[in-house]
């Protein structure tokens, strides 16, 4: 056969094919189909099996990484197109697109063949997002519910950076250690290396400052300190070596008679407490008042009953002190100065002695009377130390050795009379118990009384 014929005979298979494929096309039951895709639902009456002819004829547009997911239902068919996510990935100074339908960014990473070392870090703009950061839902997908499509806005191209770690030095109050980050600024790189700034510590370069790699970032603290000054108390935080250079820091004058405790050479260290005190310093006088006492001594010139009296005087002690002062508090004191004005005098009151009274013992008497002796003191009269009457007895004397209170109507006032065990003494004073055959024997305050009560003759002189 010639070649003329040879080209009859194909073009007439040609024609036959499409005739019969046209004749089936008119065959196909036309079926509906919704198209679910871009945030759209629409609804296309179509013959064409073929699912890439249906979104064609839809006007939807596949590209690479969509997915295409038919179902199929009783009264028509949905066709629901999942766009891929498009994410712009900047690795290691190249920039390229990836399509995919990833969940998370790790996903989108493996997908893209990329591994991230120990500090490594990936950035969504200024933002720092983990490894599980999810991205946006994909974009044009919709409710199946027939009576509530949904739709949802095209989704935005996601750009993803991947910072690799650098080499740093970080020196921090002199402890070198090697560390890496993958942090833009030097604050951020501490922070991701657990060191806590706190105020008034030197960062060098600034915190603010873009991380080179091998870069070397000093860290000094400042330390915590505390000046107590009179009126206030003072925290900071500070570099300074001695506590002179804190408080020259800290704009504190020492003015007059002020002092820094400690003081001004003291190294600084952390918690250091450091207290301004202004001294002054002042004499002061006490002045005590003595009060004097009353004292009785024996005077063997005197008769019973009789007393002399040596008139004393109060005196005062005076004490003059040095007193230091810490801001206007009294610190300390020291005895400078110790004397009398006057020196008290005591009050010397002189009585007879007590005699022997088997050796004055009168060879007769003028009467003998049988009385019960008692005694009593100056204390036991019942009037106080401070009156001014006190230890006076009813004829003016004071209580002492050979005065004896009687009851007037058995023995008269100014009787002389001889007590055995006693002495000689003369009748002076009364008293409200004294009555009838009692007498009560004078003692001076300040002896041993050895005097029992009890009845015995008495002898009575005229």
């Amino acid at each position: 056969m010639s070649l003329d014929g040879r080209r009859r005979g194909h073009l007439a298979l040609i024609c036959a094919i499409a005739a019969a494929m046209m004749f089936g096309y008119v065959l196909v039951e036309p079926r509906t189909v919704q198209v679910l895709a871009d945030g759209r639902a629409i609804e296309v009456q179509t013959r064409h099996s073929n699912d890439a002819a249906v979104l064609s004829a839809a006007g939807i547009d596949v590209n690479d990484g969509d997915r295409i997911t038919a179902l199929r239902g009783d009264d028509d068919d949905v066709l629901r197109v999942d766009r891929a996510r498009e994410v712009m990935l900047d690795v290691d100074g190249q920039r390229f697109r990836v399509r995919t339908h990833a969940q998370t960014v790790e996903q989108v990473l493996d997908e893209a063949g990329v591994a991230l070392g120990t500090r490594d870090s990936v950035w969504q703009g200024d933002a720092l997002v983990s490894m599980t950061t999810p991205l946006d839902p994909p974009a044009g997908t919709a409710s199946m519910l027939r009576d509530d499509l949904v739709a949802i806005a095209p989704h935005e191209i996601r750009n993803l950076r991947v910072e690799r770690a650098r080499v740093v030095t970080l020196v921090e109050s002199g402890r070198e250690l090697r560390s890496s980050t993958s942090r833009p600024t030097v604050g951020q790189a501490l922070r991701e290396a657990g060191i806590v700034l706190g105020p008034g510590d030197r960062v060098t370069p600034d915190i603010d400052a873009p991380v080179a790699a091998d870069a070397r970032i000093e860290i000094a603290h400042a330390v915590a300190v505390t000046i107590a000054l009179p009126e206030q108390d003072k925290s900071l935080f500070t570099f300074a070596r001695t506590v002179g250079e804190l408080l020259a820091e800290a704009d504190v004058t020492l003015g007059e008679g002020a002092v820094a405790v400690p003081d001004l050479d003291t190294p600084v260290t952390a918690g250091l407490s450091v207290h301004i005190v202004v001294l002054s310093a002042s004499n002061e006088i006490e002045r005590e008042f003595i009060e004097s006492d009353t004292v009785y001594l024996t005077d063997d010139s005197l008769g019973p009953g009789e007393t002399r009296t040596v008139a004393g005087n109060d005196g005062a002690i005076v004490r003059r002190y040095a007193v230091s002062y810490a801001n206007g508090e009294e610190a300390g004191r020291e005895l400078i100065e110790e004397y009398y004005d006057p020196e008290p005098v005591d009050t010397v009151i002189y009585y007879p002695p007590q005699r022997d009274a088997a050796a004055d013992a009168p060879g007769d008497c003028d009467t003998v009377l049988n009385v019960y002796a008692t005694y009593y003191t100056p204390a036991s009269a019942g009037r106080p130390p401070s009156d001014p009457n006190y230890g006076r007895t009813a004829t003016g004397v004071l209580v002492t050795y050979g005065v004896v209170a009687v009851d007037p109507t058995v023995i008269p006032l100014g009787t002389r009379m001889f007590i055995p065990g006693y002495g000689h003494a003369i009748a002076a004073d009364t008293g409200g118990a004294v009555k009838g055959y009692i007498i009560d024997l004078g003692y001076p305050d300040g002896v041993a009384v050895d005097w029992r009560p009890r009845w015995l003759d008495i002898c009575i002189f005229a």
